[in-house]
């Protein structure tokens, strides 16, 4: 029996030990520092610029993940990294057509590609600013700064999240892109007469401009930059919320005011308990064809409705 007591206690000090090494090992592989760019789905980490400023900034967000807080003051460097973006059109699109593409240089500024996340911070992250220029990027292109994690002075990498597409999207009052802007559109045009429902997508082109396409066309994974170019109008929206609608191409556009209080916009439209944002369009259009004759002029009385969120 006392053999047996011996024994006894002896495996109950080496579990405690196994125990101890085991809750050990646990912490330093599960609960480790690493530090790692903030991203979602194939590392994608989406905003949206406004383009109501002409430089406005938005955010890279580095991170360190752990149980507690770094001990330590981190300095984590990045650098451009194009071959992700490669990779991702490789994986995404059949053609080249249809690829995203790298924001040009001159359209944005990261002052310093270096920053540090102090000791002990209550918000494991800290914010790298990036400003971008948005005025002139298309909305029917997607554009990434493609960056990764060059070095850190201190802990490990999260390999996983090494490297992070940073998407840049233009919106304004009226549209997003990021979130593709719907309005629900009623009205007719004329020659022949042509009832306009359903909805349609507005996008963003400057800060009091948006594009469209005219009646019920849509806009769709089909679209051609030739089919842009021959049936869209842009929305001018002034100052007094009257509306100016101009070929973004190469149709012909003239204005009407045969509709009373059309030509305007209106961004508190009061609906029962709701408000609404309200385009009223009353204008004449023809197409250009081929051999550079006009097809017959249409006019249009149109109401859009935007759908929120």
């Amino acid at each position: 029996m006392k053999i047996s007591l011996k024994i006894f206690i002896t495996c109950i000090a080496a579990f405690s030990l196994a125990g101890c090494n085991t809750d050990s090992i646990y912490q330093d592989e599960q609960y480790k520092t690493l530090v790692y760019l903030l991203s979602g789905s194939e590392n994608v980490f989406a905003t949206s610029y406004t383009l109501n400023e002409e430089e406005p900034v938005r955010y890279v967000s580095i991170g360190c993940g752990g149980s507690n807080s770094n001990e330590q003051e981190i300095t984590v460097t990045l650098e451009p990294n194009p071959a992700m973006l490669d990779e991702f059109n490789s994986l995404n699109y059949n053609y080249q057509s249809e690829y995203a593409k790298l924001l040009p240089a001159d359209r944005y500024e990261i002052e310093s590609y270096t920053v540090t996340l102090p000791a002990n911070s209550n918000y494991h992250y800290v914010r790298m600013p990036v400003k971008v220029r948005p005025l002139g990027l298309s909305p029917d292109s997607i554009y990434f700064i493609p960056l990764k994690i060059k070095s850190v002075s201190r802990y490990d990498v999260n390999e996983d999240k090494s490297d992070v597409l940073f998407r840049v999207a233009i919106g304004n009052d009226y549209a997003e892109q990021l979130v593709p802007t719907y309005y629900a559109k009623s009205g007719t045009m004329t020659n022949p007469i042509t009832v306009l429902s359903g909805t349609k997508l507005v996008q963003p082109l400057e800060k009091d401009r948006v594009r469209m396409f005219i009646g019920n066309e849509t806009y769709g994974n089909t679209t051609t930059v030739a089919d842009i170019e021959r049936l869209s109008v842009v929305v001018q929206i002034k100052e007094d919320n009257s509306l100016l609608v101009t070929p973004y191409g190469s149709m012909e556009v003239e204005m009407l005011d045969n509709v009373n209080g059309y030509n305007r916009y209106v961004p508190e439209l009061l609906q029962g308990t709701s408000k609404q944002r309200v385009f009223y369009l009353n204008y004449r259009f023809r197409l250009k064809n081929n051999d550079g004759s006009f097809t017959a002029w249409r006019e249009v009385e149109e109401r859009l409705i935007r759908i929120e969120d």
